[in-house]
């Protein structure tokens, strides 16, 4: 196994889950959830979220084929979301009270997809695989794995970070993560456009 293309990766993939980015929505969503159920929740939608993300980074390869989209399409499709993702947690939009109040326990949605598995770590799970020596399949799914426990635990460990940390520094986390994001969305751009269209861009 590759360590350094496995820890690489894994930091990717926890930028794309926007552990801090997700904490306020999180804890406003849950809570009316009980106490004794917190901690539940989150795992079972961490899982769930988890289930998901295997099963597009073991298939989705397979279905881009069966679908007949070209590896560099993909990798344009995929950097143009991520590049909106990071423009947008560098720049965030105020919650609005209607999308962070919640009297149910959520099941699936919101938590489990999109906000741990949307739509830019979908396109990376897909598209990463075979795009160098080390991406194989147990490689991505060791970063994948160990990115998941890390968010896990913050979310776990979420009430306590809230407090810890307070508001600005959690906006001033995702806005660094969200511009470290957007580099690496433009440099698929890239590599998509120099296989797709055999232009140098560099």
């Amino acid at each position: 196994m590759d360590f350094t293309f496995i820890y690489s990766t894994a930091i990717l993939f926890v930028m794309l889950m926007d552990p801090f980015g997700n904490l306020p929505v999180f804890m406003a969503t849950l809570r009316n959830i009980p106490p004794e159920r917190f901690s539940r929740v989150i795992l079972r939608e961490s899982c769930l979220a988890l289930g998901a993300m295997a099963l597009a980074l073991a298939l989705g390869r397979t279905f881009m084929e069966l679908m007949h989209i070209a590896p560099g399409t993909l990798g344009i499709a995929g950097g143009l979301i991520l590049l909106l993702m990071g423009i947008k947690m560098v720049f965030p939009a105020a919650p609005s009270a209607e999308k962070v109040q919640s009297v149910m326990e959520p099941f699936i949605v919101p938590l489990a997809i999109p906000l741990i598995c949307g739509p830019g770590i979908i396109a990376i799970l897909v598209t990463i695989r075979g795009s160098n020596p080390s991406a194989t399949f147990p490689n991505c799914l060791a970063a994948l794995v160990l990115a998941w426990l890390v968010q896990t635990v913050i979310l776990l460990c979420g009430r306590q970070i809230a407090r810890l940390l307070g508001s600005k520094t959690l906006d001033a986390l995702e806005s660094l993560m969200g511009l470290l994001l957007t580099c690496i969305a433009v440099g698929l751009l890239i590599n998509g456009i120099n296989e797709t269209y055999g232009i140098q861009v560099k």
